[in-house]
C-alpha cells in the first residue's frame, strides 16, 4: 500500500476517534476513564476523574438524587435518618453515615468530607434566571470549592421545584453515568404531572378545595400559595387558604388558630406526626370542616416525605397522592397503589407489597 495512502488512513481514524470521543462526552452516555472537564450547571468548568464511584452532597435534595439515581454511589446522608425512615431502605444502605451539609442549620465539616475521599459532591445553585441570588450561590460556591481543595465540587440547579427538576436529574444521570435511571425518573414525573394537570386543567376555580398545610406539633405554622413548601397544593389544583407573607426561604409562618378557624379549610395536610395524632381531640380544631368532614392527611414519612421538608425528587410520588386526597371523586380511575409499588421499587429499590402501600396510604389517612 502507498504510504500516503496508509497516512491518510491512519488520519481519519484519529480525527473520527477523536470526534467520538468529543460527542460521547459532551452529549450523553460515556465518559472515558481519567481526569475529564465537564461544564456545572453553575457554567464552571470542573475537572472530574470519571467513572465517578463515590459521592457526597451537601444538601438533603441533592443525596436524595444520588440515592434514587446510583445508591451504591452515595457515601453519606446529609441528615440522621430516623428508624421509620430507615424501615423503607434496604439493609446495604441503612447503615450510611449522617454527615451533615450546608444547609438549614449548616452542619456540615469540611475535613469529615475530605476524610471520605468523594470523587465529587454535589453542592445545589440557584438558577441563573434568578440573577442575584444565583451570584450569591455562585460566590458561595466558588468558597466551598477553595476549601475542598482538589475535591471538585459539581453545581446543581437547586432541585426544590417538582416543575423544573428535570434538567437537574438528567445532569446528575449523566455525571454518575445513570443516564438510564435518570431518564425513567424524568419520564415518571412527567407521566405523573401530566395525569394530573390534565384534570386539574378542567376544575373551575369557584370549585376547587381549600387547603390548609399544617406544620409544626401544633399545626400553627403554614406556607401561604407561592411557597416551595406547599407547592404540591398549587399543582394539584388546592386553593392555599393562607392568607400570610411567606417567612423568608425556610417559611414555616406562625398563624393563630382564630385565623385557621376563618379560614376553615375543607382538607388539611400536614408532614407532623404529633399534629395529626392529637388534632381529632383537640377541641380548638373541632369547629373546622377538614375536621368535621374527617379530610385531614399525614404525609407518608419513608424513607422521604411525599409532600414536603426536604424538597425534591421525593415529591414526585407526592403529586397523584394530593390529587388523590383533594379531588377523590376526579381520579378514581388513578392508580395510586401501582404508581407507588413503581416509585419504590426503581427509584427507591425497595419492593413494596399491596399490603405495605395500603398501610402506607391507611396511616395518611386516606
Amino acid at each position: 500500500m502507498n504510504n500516503n495512502y496508509l497516512v491518510l488512513i491512519i488520519a481519519i481514524f484519529l480525527i473520527i476517534g477523536s470526534g467520538l470521543g468529543y460527542y460521547l462526552t459532551e452529549n450523553g452516555s460515556i465518559f472515558g476513564k481519567g481526569n475529564i472537564n465537564i461544564t456545572d450547571m453553575a457554567n464552571r468548568t470542573v475537572t472530574i476523574s470519571s467513572p465517578v464511584n463515590n459521592v457526597l452532597t451537601t444538601d438533603p435534595t441533592t443525596m436524595m438524587l444520588v440515592y434514587m439515581l446510583a445508591p451504591n454511589k452515595l457515601l453519606a446522608f446529609n441528615y440522621q435518618m430516623t428508624p421509620e425512615e430507615l424501615s423503607f431502605i434496604p439493609d446495604k444502605y441503612k447503615n450510611l453515615p449522617s454527615v451533615g451539609g450546608w444547609y438549614g442549620g449548616q452542619s456540615g465539616s469540611y475535613e469529615e468530607f475530605i476524610e471520605m475521599e468523594p470523587d465529587l459532591i454535589f453542592e445545589s445553585v440557584t438558577p441563573q434566571d434568578s440573577a442575584t441570588q444565583h451570584t450569591a450561590s455562585l460566590s458561595v460556591l466558588q468558597g466551598m470549592q477553595q476549601k475542598f481543595g482538589s475535591i471538585p465540587v459539581v453545581g446543581v440547579v437547586d432541585t426544590s421545584n417538582i416543575t423544573s427538576l428535570n434538567p437537574s436529574i438528567l445532569f446528575m444521570g449523566k455525571i454518575m453515568g445513570s443516564e438510564y435511571k435518570a431518564n425513567q425518573l424524568v419520564a415518571f414525573n412527567n407521566k405523573v404531572q401530566k395525569e394530573v394537570t390534565d384534570v386539574v386543567s378542567t376544575i373551575p376555580e369557584s370549585q376547587r378545595v381549600t387547603v390548609y398545610y399544617a406544620e409544626g406539633s401544633d399545626g400553627l405554622q403554614t406556607e401561604p400559595p407561592g411557597s416551595v413548601h406547599a407547592q404540591l397544593i398549587d399543582f394539584c389544583g388546592g386553593r392555599n387558604v393562607a392568607d400570610v407573607q411567606l417567612n423568608g426561604a425556610s417559611g414555616e409562618t406562625a398563624v393563630s388558630m382564630e385565623q385557621v378557624l376563618k379560614w376553615n379549610p375543607e382538607v388539611i395536610i400536614t408532614t407532623d406526626p404529633t399534629f395529626y395524632a392529637n388534632v381529632y381531640n383537640n377541641s380548638e380544631w373541632n369547629g373546622i370542616s377538614a375536621v368535621k368532614n374527617k379530610r385531614i392527611y399525614l404525609s407518608p414519612q419513608s424513607p422521604f416525605k411525599w409532600f414536603d421538608r426536604p424538597t425534591g425528587a421525593n415529591m414526585i410520588i407526592g403529586i397523584p397522592w394530593v390529587a388523590k386526597i383533594l379531588y377523590p371523586d376526579k381520579f378514581k380511575n388513578l392508580d395510586l397503589v401501582s404508581q407507588v409499588k413503581e416509585f419504590y421499587s426503581d427509584f427507591y429499590n425497595y419492593q413494596l407489597s399491596n399490603n405495605d402501600v395500603n398501610n402506607i396510604l391507611n396511616n395518611s389517612g386516606m
